[in-house]
């Protein structure tokens, strides 16, 4: 009974089903700013044990997922900046790396395009605009980005406490020897 091909399908139904959970979570921890959502439903699946092992990796993995899912939109807000500014004529190339770009103050483009000869003050302003609109993008994305790492610092944690515990009960378990 142990090869019924139901109890496989069971289990990817759970796992779904978990990392959809997850991924509700996540998002209340992102709306709310806070790990606090995240945090009650590890101290759920704690209490259980051991055998929550597998849920707490599918809420890491959905995690790791919405990390990298923000890191590639960080990426296309820098890219799509520098595609707007490439099309009114300015070149950054002082600020090509995404370090540099983010620090870019609206002061220093407004040098950047004197300096590249555009005086136009309808383009000036245009490329002021983008340029508050991809700040603020980016400082909301590097918030979730940064709430999103310590959420994954803490179920890594609870992971690792939860394995070593599971070792712990395995080893001391009847009929393994290792508790006489």
């Amino acid at each position: 009974m142990a090869d019924n091909p139901l109890n496989a399908v069971y289990a990817y139904v759970e796992r779904v089903y978990t990392r959809m959970q997850a991924g509700d979570v996540l998002i209340r921890c992102l709306e709310d700013g806070s790990i606090g959502p995240i945090q009650e439903m590890v101290e759920a699946l704690v209490l259980v044990g051991p055998q929550s092992l597998g849920a707490l990796r599918e809420a890491l993995g959905e995690t790791n997922q919405r990390k990298a899912q923000v890191q590639d939109d960080l990426h296309q807000v820098f890219s799509e900046l520098r595609t707007v500014l490439k099309s009114y004529g300015v070149s950054l190339a002082e600020f090509e790396r995404t370090s540099a770009l983010q620090e870019l103050t609206p002061f220093q483009l407004l040098a950047a395009l004197r300096e590249q000869g555009v005086e136009e003050l309808a383009t000036q302003e245009a490329c002021l605009n983008v340029l508050r609109n991809s700040r603020d993008l980016i400082a909301n994305l590097t918030a979730n980005l940064n709430l999103l790492a310590e959420i994954e610092a803490f179920l890594q944690d609870w992971l690792l406490g939860l394995a070593y515990q599971s070792a712990l009960e395995r080893r001391d378990a009847p009929g393994t020897g290792a508790a006489a």
